[in-house]
């Protein structure tokens, strides 16, 4: 799904740039935080793709008020997917800044371009949820492309929960939520109550909680989509005036914004369950197949992301049961979970925010 496109656009400190991708999410927004009258320091939050065509894009944006690519002083990143680090060598070559993100962005750097063994392990545990050779090389092959656009580079600082970002007049406070991917962080800037939510909180989507791949194939996996609604109960106290997304324009009232992810949750998780009542016994790919008709031949990956996590919540909460036939996972419905059973939707409303 491809979101309207916003403009460049400031507001008070923050200036933002949209810049395109080749993906159907469309333009990421990076986000400057001016400096302070005397200063110099330029911060950028999230770099774009690694093309010729975004980097252009940022250039214009920071040339509209008087600043180029060259004076960043320091690069923040909310995550690692090519959209928000693909432009991050280039920049740190070009301009002599810092880079800083979350202490996990190594993990997924190392899911783009992963080494034999980890290919290995993939295959084997996409295997055992149905997928045949042939639909993994599908689901992958785009990373040859992203091997054209993506540069990885090294930190220069590792961030953890909670470090303070000083940024002169407006510093960040690092709040970890993973679940979309290992490393999400949002910025939040306390005095403004502003926040930069990357692609934790998007206005027009919900994010895809990207599946976890264990050190060995039949290992314990991260239950992601459970791992992503403890972090948005996490950013619920906050008293956010303005979030700033990566994609789709400004937007208020996250609070709201995570009730309508938990209530669509939940309708996902009683479809799946009726799935499993007409079909018994079913392996993920083929509960995905009858979940996304129309899509999940070429959006395996993030077909069976979505498969998994909800298959994981009603797992956790009892409501399915597994059994190995043949090397391949199958679940039954065991109940059909009412409402709130398994989401706390009601709570959300109620959440009195407190964190300045």
């Amino acid at each position: 799904m491809s979101l309207e496109p916003v403009g460049v656009k400031r507001f008070g400190r923050i200036l933002r740039i949209p810049t395109p991708t080749p993906f159907g999410v469309g333009d990421i927004n990076s986000y400057v935080i001016l400096p302070e009258s005397g200063s110099d320091q330029l911060v950028l939050i999230d770099t774009g793709v690694g093309t010729e065509e975004a980097w252009q894009a940022l250039q214009a944006g920071l040339n509209e008020f008087g600043y180029g690519i060259e004076d960043i002083t320091l690069l923040l990143l909310t995550h690692a997917h090519t959209d928000h680090m693909g432009q991050a060598s280039r920049i740190r070559e070009t301009s002599g800044c810092e880079i800083w993100g979350h202490e996990n962005v190594s993990s997924t750097i190392a899911s783009f371009l992963p080494p034999p063994e980890r290919i290995d392990v993939e295959r084997a545990v996409l295997q055992r949820y149905g997928f045949s050779a042939e639909m993994y090389d599908k689901a992958y092959d785009y990373r040859a492309y992203i091997a054209d656009i993506f540069k990885p580079c090294e930190l220069d600082r590792e961030l953890k929960d909670n470090d303070i970002v000083a940024i002169n007049g407006f510093d960040l406070k690092v709040i970890h939520t993973p679940g979309h991917c290992p490393e999400e962080v949002v910025f939040w800037q306390p005095e403004s109550q502003q926040m930069f939510s990357g692609d934790h909180l998007l206005p027009d989507v919900t994010p895809v909680c990207l599946l976890d791949f264990p050190e060995m194939p039949e290992a314990e996996r991260i239950h992601t989509l459970s791992q992503y609604y403890r972090s948005a109960d996490k950013v619920l106290p906050y008293d956010a005036r303005y979030i700033y997304p990566s994609h789709g324009d400004v937007f208020q009232d996250h609070r709201q914004l995570i009730m309508g992810y938990k209530l669509s949750t939940e309708r996902r998780l009683l479809k799946i369950a009726k799935i499993l009542e007409r079909g018994g016994e079913l392996t993920p790919l083929e509960v995905g197949q009858q979940l996304f008709p129309k899509v999940w031949e070429e959006q395996l990956y993030a077909v069976i992301s979505e498969v998994m996590g909800h298959l994981d919540m009603l797992l956790d909460g009892g409501f399915v049961r597994t059994r190995e036939l043949g090397g391949i996972v199958h679940y039954t419905l065991l109940a059909i979970p009412g409402p709130g059973a398994i989401l706390q939707t009601d709570e959300v409303s109620k959440t009195g925010g407190n964190r300045r």
